[in-house]
């Protein structure tokens, strides 16, 4: 009787033990699962936010006797991309130092987009070109207000609103 006894105990035991290792295994499983569900949560959440590509920017040119002339459309990628990036060394002050050098130049439109859902958002750049070869610049952009592109990427900025390509 007694070895029929530690042999229900020990079938027991060993019945347990299979239950537990299971529930363990299930539960291991579900912490794993937990762990990389936080993980992919956290890496979406602190990934950058759609940055405001530059798709488009008109242009109007002023004439002496201060009409605008025809808008002029700029489409290419290529001439997009430098614009943006020579627009990304204006000097921004706030509005309230500009003077204005002399009569108003031209008239540029940026369009940004930052999802193919979303409207385009729209920068509107008020340009003179000044007598020591730079550019002011007054945006209706709150984080800009009034700038000044040096003589070094001034020129380039007018060769590119100056001849547009891709219209």
């Amino acid at each position: 009787m007694e070895t029929k006894e530690v042999l229900f105990f020990y079938l027991v035991e060993a019945r347990v033990h299979r239950l537990y290792r299971k529930r363990r295994n299930k539960l291991k499983s579900f912490f794993h699962c937990l762990f990389l569900c936080l993980m992919a949560f956290i890496l979406v959440s602190c990934a950058e936010e759609n940055e405001m590509v530059l798709t488009r920017v008109d242009v109007q040119h002023i004439a002496k006797d201060h009409f605008l002339e025809d808008e002029e459309m700029i489409l290419d990628i290529v001439t997009l991309d430098s614009i943006s990036s020579i627009l990304g060394e204006v000097e921004w002050k706030p509005k309230e130092d500009f003077e204005a050098a002399g009569e108003e130049s031209l008239i540029a439109t940026l369009f940004y987009t930052q999802d193919k859902e979303m409207q385009d958002e729209l920068h509107l750049y008020r340009i003179w070109y000044n007598s020591d070869d730079s550019l002011s610049i007054i945006s209706n952009n709150n984080e800009e207000s009034y700038g000044i592109l040096e003589e070094e990427y001034a020129d380039k900025l007018k060769e590119l609103l100056e001849s547009p390509v891709g219209f």
